[in-house]
């Protein structure tokens, strides 16, 4: 049934009447991370498709490659330091499991401390950091049969995290599964980091005169 708002003249006026200063300012951030978002997911897909080495090995254009090597140096050395923190417990699945286990906390905990504190850009940052570890984890976990990817300091396969704790738990057959799972989770935190504008409070300016 034809209803006069849905005319063209009212779609024109409508678009004519936005307030694309706000829009600008709303989603700015948005519009920024999606070309990253976008790389960092097709790099997942080839990888967890076609071929684990595309893990690090994927040729992300400028100014996304630097982006990924600053991140990735840093989940790494959260990585490490993990390991190290875990250790003092003294069990041996937990320092192995240290590792990932921070990768994903301290990102995590970044980003409590912005939701907290209404950052909001601040916010759409840390649910794209946050979902860049999973991916990172999730990289791993799918390497844990084939044991292919080169670790730190020129380790051997043995020293590999997720075959170690996969094959105690006797769920290796399912690295491939769990990987993409981790994958997964990454993937929302990337699109909870595009959509954090639309849980922006938006305020409309009245004029109000008084008789007084």
């Amino acid at each position: 049934m034809y209803h006069p708002a849905n005319s063209p003249s009212a779609l024109f006026k409508w678009v004519k009447n936005l307030d694309y200063l706000a829009l600008l300012r709303r989603w700015w951030l948005s519009v920024l991370l999606l070309p990253f978002v976008i790389y960092k997911l097709h790099q997942a897909y080839w990888t967890l498709r076609y071929n684990i080495f595309f893990s690090y090995n994927y040729d992300f254009p400028f100014p996304i490659n630097i982006e990924n090597l600053l991140v990735r140096n840093f989940l790494l050395i959260v990585h490490e330091a993990g390991h190290t923190f875990m250790g003092f417990f003294g069990n041996r699945t937990l320092t192995i499991l240290g590792g990932s286990f921070y990768e994903v906390l301290l990102p995590v905990i970044i980003l409590g401390y912005l939701l907290l504190n209404k950052f909001i850009k601040g916010s759409q940052l840390g649910f794209y950091l946050v979902g860049s570890a999973w991916l990172s984890v999730g990289f791993y976990a799918s390497d844990a049969g084939g044991r292919q990817l080169p670790l730190i300091g020129g380790l051997g396969d043995s020293a590999h995290d997720w075959g170690n704790l996969l094959t105690s738990w006797d769920l290796l057959h399912y690295d491939s599964t769990i990987g993409i799972a981790l994958a997964l989770v990454g993937a929302a935190c990337y699109l909870a980091a595009l959509s954090v504008p639309l849980c922006m409070e938006t305020y409309e300016t009245a004029k109000i005169d008084l008789d007084i």
